[in-house]
């Protein structure tokens, strides 16, 4: 009687393994699938110069870039400054086209002060961006904030 319940279990167990190995990889495969339509969402190629990418009632158009490179948000059919106080130890990154495609702005972790050095962070002062940057810092060097790079690219601040 033990080896028959036994041989059923075992039977059960083999025709699970069996399906799973044809459920597995249509799983996966699906899976996957949805992962790629996911990622080509976004613009699928550069803003023309003097226009950037922004998603509006679910599609993406081109608008003319924000008056400054701080915080904004489009609101409606215009650049608004984006009052919310940043993330500690934080700079602003604008929107940009990356090496994967449109980067939505946002903001990103900077690189670490040193022993002594205190972070300001960015602010608006009227409707100018003062970007955020460490006061005091290692000896010899110099804070850069975040800047557009000759290609337009977004290049993070940094130590120099």
């Amino acid at each position: 009687m033990r080896s028959d319940g036994w041989k059923t279990f075992h039977w059960r167990v083999k025709k699970l393994f069996i399906r799973g190995l044809w459920l597995g990889p249509i799983l996966c495969s699906l899976a996957l699938l949805g992962t790629a339509c996911v990622a080509v969402v976004g613009p699928q190629h550069p803003p023309p110069a003097g226009q950037v990418w922004v998603e509006t009632g679910g599609q993406w158009v081109l608008v003319v870039p924000p008056p400054s490179e701080g915080p904004y948000r489009w609101v409606g059919s215009g650049w608004v400054p984006d009052p919310t106080p940043p993330p500690s130890v934080s700079e602003w990154v604008p929107g940009h086209w990356g090496p994967r495609g449109w980067v939505v702005g946002h903001w990103a972790p900077v690189a670490a002060g040193g022993a002594g050095a205190v972070w300001v962070p960015g602010h608006w002062k009227g409707s100018v961006w003062v970007p955020g940057h460490w006061k005091g810092g290692p000896q010899g060097k110099v804070w850069v904030p975040g800047h557009r790079g000759p290609k337009g690219g977004w290049i993070r601040g940094h130590w120099r």
